[in-house]
């Protein structure tokens, strides 16, 4: 077999992982840097993110590096063709000339963490939500990721913000008794509402404030409070709405189509993955809901090689890579 290797990259806003990986899906290495995300970074620190990385995998395995022949980039904030095509000119100015480059959004690597590069749909819910999809087709679309402001239902911020909203609710009286009061100002290490209203207000990013209490919701879900079992069940309905529209718009005639439910909080099993999974059987047999078992940039390595050498990825490079790429382990 010809010595051929692929790097995988999955990055953010606030760091990047990078997998230099064999063909069969042994790991050779993972390396991690800064930002990506041309969007939010400038294009100077993400070409130096991309040198890093690119510098500390060709000093360890010198040999592997001059072999590599694709590189599969899964990044946030490459919506666009135009920011795909300026992180494609930053990342290409690192590598020989013989290497192909893709660029997509992390969606992708997402999605490919859990149907392993066939088509499918993802769910992400982490900080934001959006729902992305890939038909048979190649034809891609979304539904939602407009942002905290504007969207992201089901999301971290959404889940958090609905529950001090119903803390505050319950504190004025004029909203269900509920323990999240109780939970969320311990949270924040507070005595009264006026000092958690301070403290949000005041953060340097208030998102960031308000997306851990997500967390706080679902605890109190468990302990089935009722006003927690609302949120949570308008969450669960709120993504399953998204997943079968964009199941109607890229795979209508579709018998089995695989969605993967990706992020933060899906990390807990036993509550929105079992709550979507009751919603879509209760309205379609044509989905199915997985959990990813491989990590994004997994996903990306797994990209890297369907991009790059038309090949179906097979069982034996899936279980290379759940071996060293678990979830989780990032």
């Amino acid at each position: 077999m010809d010595l051929v290797y692929v790097i995988g990259i999955d990055g953010g806003g606030t760091k990047t992982e990078a997998v230099l990986a064999d063909r069969v899906g042994h790991v050779l290495d993972i390396v991690k840097a800064g930002p990506t995300n041309i969007n939010t970074t400038s294009q100077k620190e993400v070409q130096r993110t991309f040198h890093t990385l690119f510098q500390v995998l060709q000093e360890k395995h010198p040999q592997a590096f001059k072999h590599v022949s694709t590189v599969f980039a899964g990044l946030s904030g490459a919506g666009s063709e135009y920011a795909r095509y300026k992180v494609k000119q930053l990342m290409t100015n690192e590598l020989p000339k013989t290497v192909t480059t893709y660029v997509e959004p992390d969606t992708i690597n997402a999605l490919y963490s859990g149907t392993y590069g066939e088509a499918g749909i993802v769910q992400i819910s982490g900080t934001g939500s959006i729902t992305y999809g890939v038909n048979e087709a190649g034809v891609h679309d979304r539904i939602g990721g407009w942002g905290y402001l504007l969207g992201d239902e089901g999301s971290g911020y959404d889940i958090g913000r609905k529950g001090i909203i119903a803390a505050l609710y319950a504190a004025d009286g004029r909203g269900e008794e509920t323990i999240l009061l109780e939970l969320i100002l311990n949270h924040f290490q507070v005595n009264s509402t006026r000092q958690l209203i301070d403290r949000i207000y005041q953060a340097p990013v208030p998102k960031n404030e308000i997306s851990p209490v997500a967390k706080i919701v679902i605890t109190a879900y468990k302990q089935n409070d009722s006003v927690a079992k609302h949120i949570m069940d308008e969450a669960a309905d709120d993504m399953v709405t998204s997943i079968l529209t964009l199941s109607n718009k890229l795979f209508p005639k579709s018998k089995s189509t695989p969605v993967v439910l990706c992020g933060g909080m899906f990390h807990d099993q036993t509550v929105l993955p079992v709550m979507i999974k009751e919603k879509i059987i209760s309205k379609t047999e044509r989905l199915t809901i997985l959990l990813p078992r491989i990590s994004p940039v997994g996903g990306s390595v797994i990209g890297a090689l369907k991009y790059g050498h038309q090949a179906i990825v097979s069982n034996r490079i899936i279980d290379h890579l759940k071996q060293s790429l678990k979830v989780g382990d990032s």
